[in-house]
């Protein structure tokens, strides 16, 4: 923990004016003051999993940041309330975000294939139709070139449709998987912050024991 603390710090104290991403790693919203003290004005908070720019800094660190206006602002930041990568709980919530829109499209991919299912079969019993009639009439009837072009179009369609459920089947595959590799990726998250936060709670009992002893 002290070594991710003194890299962060060396991090931050390295930059001088170009633009670094970063986020909010404060549980609570963290304060912007409009100068590198505690003594300034508070202008502003931001929330957990922000996204903020680094222009410079050590233990306080100037950041630019977007309004919800559209605005983009400037100014100070504890530097312990930022960090290089997002917490865990935003990676979670937007794994968790992803894997509900790849459920959606997955629901609907399925009705599309269900349809066309549906059309398929429509199209396989006309087809049979048309080959009973076809070979009916082969002999030679007035009807018989109008039948044949109504046979060759009905047999393109039943082609199509079969072509689209291949894809749709493709595509249900791809999604179900996605989905599953997205639902691991979450739970993942959640399993590595239960564990820092059991970490951290550990040390702080550790600690009260010790004072208590003392």
């Amino acid at each position: 923990m002290a070594f991710a603390v003194l890299s962060a710090t060396v991090f931050l104290c390295s930059q001088t004016c170009w633009a670094e991403k970063a986020y909010i790693t404060d549980a609570a919203d963290a304060q912007i003051r409009s100068g590198p003290s505690s003594k300034n004005k508070v202008v502003g908070t931001l929330p957990l999993g922000s996204t903020v720019e680094i222009l410079k800094g050590c233990e306080w660190t100037l950041i630019r940041y977007g309004t919800p206006s559209g605005e983009n602002r400037d100014g100070w930041i504890l530097s312990r309330s930022v960090g290089p990568r997002p917490p865990v709980e935003t990676v979670a919530r937007q794994l968790e975000s992803e894997n509900e829109a790849l459920g959606q499209r997955l629901g609907e991919s399925e009705k599309q294939n269900a349809a066309l299912i549906d059309k398929e079969k429509q199209l396989t019993d006309k087809i049979r139709k048309l080959e009973s009639d076809y070979e009916a009439l082969k002999s030679g009837s007035a009807n018989y070139v109008k039948l044949k072009e109504e046979y060759d179009s009905v047999k393109e369609n039943l082609v199509a449709a079969q072509e689209s459920i291949q894809m749709l089947n493709k595509e249900s595959e791809s999604l179900r998987l996605s989905q599953r590799i997205k639902w691991f990726a979450a739970g993942a998250a959640v399993l590595a912050f239960g564990l820092f936060l059991g970490w951290i709670t550990g040390r702080q009992q550790k600690k009260r024991r010790s004072n208590y002893y003392m």
